[in-house]
């Protein structure tokens, strides 16, 4: 069942003073860019000649999501591979539920629950390398440690690095959402990479080290989209894929990249599989508390209605 779209009934004053401010705010942001842009010079790049690779690769994708019941979050998290060769197979991770702690805030436990996901991203890779002769993995989202994720993450993730390196597998982290903070030290930052790179450019060329980060990770770059989407990733390998190796991953992503959205097509196909949108967390709901409401007097309802607000009826 489609969810029903919100209806808007906010003050029609308070939207145009809404409407005024952002305008204001876009106006000088553009104006403030357009200054950074004349000034700025890029670091060093290369353009990446897309080409098709016989290769067998899988890409490993989490997915999470929240129902807010009236007194507690329940979250669920889970991790999909989508293996190419000669077909389409897919692996799954066993899914989690993740209750609420007492005393743990709404954003203490979806930053649990984004640690969980990405967690079990990371262990299905692993078994996915041990399980499939591949010549490439790419993971969705970063190799270099984010830092708020610490303990069993990178545990993970550098059992995920050196198994890869142990068994001649190349990995690359594919970053949807790259934040700006190590192109900061080079003056720089997403946008203004977006502004003077073309289509299928990387940079920093080769691929480099993070300065701020404690990690031999390296990273570059690359343009996939054409404003006014945000068409830049950015592209993570550990230290044992040389420059040559690199190149020809950033060649396989730009020959594979959605022409609509960017990622390349099995990035795009196990994030699609693996996503636990709004609608399926409402869907889920209905289908499981219509069976147990019927063996539950009504008395007794209370803690598994839903959050006040929620529309899931």
């Amino acid at each position: 069942m489609a969810q029903e779209e919100e209806e808007v009934k906010t003050y029609s004053r308070l939207v145009r003073r809404l409407e005024d401010r952002l305008t204001h705010f876009m106006d000088t942001e553009a104006e403030k860019f357009a200054s950074a842009v004349s000034m700025f010079t890029p670091p060093p790049k290369i353009i990446i000649s897309p080409s098709r690779k016989n290769w067998r690769v899988a890409a490993v994708d989490g997915g999470s999501g929240i129902l807010p019941f009236a007194d507690v979050n329940v979250g669920f998290a889970a991790a999909l591979a989508v293996i190419h060769d000669d077909e389409y197979r897919r692996k799954i991770m066993e899914p989690r539920l993740l209750i609420q702690e007492y005393g743990e805030d709404d954003g203490e436990f979806s930053d649990r629950l984004d640690i969980e996901r990405e967690t079990m991203l990371l262990m299905l890779a692993q078994k996915v390398v041990e399980e499939n002769e591949l010549d490439l993995l790419i993971v969705d989202g970063p190799l270099i440690p984010r830092p708020k994720y610490v303990g069993e993450y990178v545990y993970q993730l550098k059992s995920l690095i050196e198994l890869c390196k142990e068994r001649d597998v190349m990995v690359a982290g594919f970053v949807k959402r790259p934040q700006s903070r190590y192109l900061s030290t080079l003056g720089t930052d997403r946008s203004l990479l977006s502004a003077t790179l073309e289509k299928n450019e990387a940079c920093p060329w080769p691929p480099t080290t993070p300065p701020t980060e404690k990690t031999d990770v390296k990273y570059t770059y690359i343009k996939l989209l054409n404003e006014p989407e945000a068409g830049v990733f950015r592209i993570d390998t550990p230290p044992y894929i040389d420059d040559s190796r690199a190149l020809e991953i950033l060649e396989y992503i730009t020959y594979s990249s959605d022409p609509v959205y960017g990622p390349p097509a099995l990035i795009m196909k196990a994030d699609e599989e693996v996503k636990i949108s709004r609608r399926l967390v409402t869907d889920l709901y209905k289908s499981c508390i219509h069976r147990v409401l019927s063996n539950v007097p009504r008395k007794l309802w209370a803690p598994l209605v839903p959050r006040w607000g929620e529309k899931i009826w």
